[in-house]
């Protein structure tokens, strides 16, 4: 049993006959958000990305998370009491059968996902890796982390509608969409760069707008 973090995105293509694409059209759409803004997220988004543009080459991991990802995820708010909340740090195993139909086990610990429920996470819909400083030297591959959590709760719960990610490397984010066999991953968003950082923050938002439509409709 090899953790999350061990494996490739190529290995992972090798061993369960999943397919990167050019271009899915529910990767294109949801790129394509242009969520309305208050006042207090401009402000809140400004102040952020000052701090992040000022301290990005000096933060370690931690750090980077509590000063900087954490106030993006809150003020995007991925929570509705009773019905969805965020996860951070939560085990997922599942057995999966290869393009031989030899089981493998799949075990690992997700970094932040939404899902349904509010103290036993179930049908996640978005998943959040790796948040890692660009300086950081790490053998494990970000998008390989993401594709396999986001593999392992497809298989786990069933699902036939698509997930939705996001990998961090520094200030650099990059979004994915896994649909059935095929999965695409867009071009970098530098968070540094204010016009990117607002950016973000509405494919996010486009992102819960998906979760609270999904769960109106019962897609399962």
């Amino acid at each position: 049993m090899k953790p999350f973090e061990r494996w490739k995105y190529e290995e992972i293509e090798l061993t369960f006959g999943i397919e990167r694409v050019d271009e899915l059209p529910t990767l294109t759409v949801w790129l394509q958000a242009e969520e309305p803004m208050d006042d207090f997220e401009e402000k809140t988004l400004r102040r952020q990305h000052d701090q992040l543009a000022r301290k990005v080459d000096a933060w370690n991991e931690d750090e980077l998370k509590f000063f900087f990802l954490a106030h993006i995820i809150n003020l995007v708010n991925f929570s509705k009491p009773k019905v969805y909340s965020s996860f951070s740090q939560r085990t997922i195993e599942v057995k999966l059968p290869d393009l031989e139909q030899n089981e493998v086990t799949l075990r690992g610990r997700v970094e932040f996902f939404v899902a349904m429920g509010e103290q036993i996470p179930r049908q996640p819909f978005f998943f959040l890796n790796e948040y890692k400083p660009l300086t950081k030297t790490t053998p494990s591959d970000p998008l390989g982390q993401l594709l396999i959590a986001m593999l392992a709760t497809q298989r786990l719960n069933k699902l036939d509608r698509p997930l939705f990610g996001a990998y961090i490397i520094g200030k650099f984010w990059q979004f994915v969409v896994l649909e059935k066999k095929q999965y695409a991953v867009s071009h970098s968003y530098d968070a540094a760069e204010l016009i990117d950082l607002f950016k973000i923050f509405s494919i996010l938002k486009r992102c819960k707008s998906y979760i609270e439509k999904s769960i109106e409709s019962g897609v399962k």
